[in-house]
């Protein structure tokens, strides 16, 4: 910087101080804005390391005919310890959906049984059997005397287009839980 313009800056600066203006009336005013939610704590997923296995046993492949499945395994998703404010529990359900269809689950087994898909339901009452593919969710309430709640499920093989052969039957099915 040349002489003159240091000269320019420290006349400046001595005129706005002698005329009474601070600097902190040159200051911008700002806010903090701070947001949140509160939202219900997690109930303790009841089954060992976070897994439900469920075994769907030996199905004879010749009973699985086009659009027919083998018998049903019902099981459950069952959750303890859930908060008094916790009032109810959604499970969405994710996996690799079957070619044939996208409410079925693809046969992952590394020696699959062929035209073999599975099949998982709302096993409830007031579920009637609903598929409950990938990206299917399931909700249900909390029950505050025991402070559990229970997914009730169903599944089994299932053959879209007939034509079943033998092999293994192997799938997984992540659940993300929602609490409200």
């Amino acid at each position: 910087m040349d002489m003159k313009a240091i000269f320019k800056t420290t006349a400046l600066c001595l005129a706005l101080g002698g005329m009474g203006i601070s600097y902190s009336a040159l200051a911008v005013d700002a806010r903090i804005k701070i947001t949140g939610t509160v939202k219900a704590s997690p109930c303790t997923v009841d089954a060992v390391g976070g897994d439900v296995n469920v075994d769907l046993g030996e199905v004879k492949a010749h009973t699985l005919t086009a659009g027919a499945g083998s018998d049903w395994e019902s099981f459950s998703l069952d959750l303890s310890d859930c908060p008094v404010s916790t009032t109810d529990v959604t499970a969405t359900f994710t996996g690799t959906a079957a070619d044939e269809s996208a409410d079925l689950y693809k046969n992952a087994a590394a020696n699959p049984a062929g035209a073999v898909q599975i099949e998982m339901v709302d096993g409830s009452t007031s579920g009637a059997n609903r598929r409950l593919g990938s990206g299917s969710d399931m909700t249900v309430l909390v029950d505050h005397s025991t402070n559990k709640a229970s997914f009730p499920l169903k599944a089994r093989a299932f053959s879209t287009n007939g034509g079943a052969t033998p092999g293994s039957i192997e799938g997984v099915v992540q659940v993300a839980l929602t609490y409200q």
